[in-house]
Formats: structure tokens, C-alpha cells, sequence
């Protein structure tokens, strides 16, 4: 893209109202987000906990889960990291991840705890 950074037109995108969908770099929101899994990104300051957005973070774009709002603050953290991020002031929040795909099946971002894995793996034991 001749000097442009991908992730500047995923802000540039983002901030003017647009969704955009790109493929993800690194582990942290594993299980529920992994390397290469695309991401359906919608623009929203609108944010709950449990919900994974996409942020401004001091280390560049950063897809993590809500674990706390507090006014106009907002604190997140990956699925597959024990420590919390620095809080965020919520302007720094883009957008919500709406969806992810992977293997060509598209789903909502939801944390997988032990009671659904445990629900799975019974009911393909049963299949």
C-alpha cells in the first residue's frame, strides 16, 4: 500500500462509521480469536463487560475482552493473558468485534468457559 499502514486505514475506517474486517496477528484472545481468524469489526464507543472491541492501545491495535467499565474508562484483557491491560479512555475504543470466521464458519467472539466445553465434548460423545 505504498507507505501506508494497515492499521492507520483500519482507524481511518473505523472512525468515519465504516465496519472492516481483517485477519488477526498473535494468541492472546485464544481460544475464542487465533492467528489468522478474520475479524468483522463494527465502529461502537458502546461497550459492556464480556464484550471483545478493538482499542487504540499504547502498543497499536489491540482486539481484547471488557473486564471493567468505569465511566470513562474502560479496562480489557485477553482471553489467554492473566494481567489485565492498562485502562483505556473509552474514545481509544474503535469498535466491538461483531463476528470472527474460521475454516470458513463465521461466530460471535464468546468465551468459551469449562461448563460449554464440557457440554461439547458431551454431546459429540453422544453423536
Amino acid at each position: 500500500m505504498n507507505g501506508v499502514d494497515a492499521a492507520e486505514v483500519i482507524v481511518d475506517l473505523l472512525q468515519r462509521g465504516h465496519a472492516v474486517e481483517f485477519r488477526v496477528r498473535g494468541d492472546s484472545m485464544h481460544p475464542a480469536i487465533r492467528e489468522h481468524d478474520l475479524v468483522h469489526v463494527a465502529p461502537s464507543r458502546d461497550v459492556r463487560v464480556n464484550d471483545v472491541v478493538l482499542a487504540l492501545a499504547e502498543r497499536g491495535l489491540t482486539a481484547h475482552r471488557v473486564i471493567a467499565v468505569d465511566g470513562e474508562s474502560v479496562v480489557t484483557r485477553g482471553d489467554n493473558t492473566t494481567a489485565a491491560d492498562r485502562a483505556l479512555a473509552r474514545d481509544r475504543i474503535l469498535g466491538k468485534v461483531v463476528w470472527v470466521e474460521r475454516n470458513g464458519a463465521r461466530r460471535a467472539p464468546f468465551r468459551e468457559g469449562a461448563v460449554l466445553r464440557v457440554l461439547r465434548r458431551l454431546r459429540r460423545a453422544l453423536r
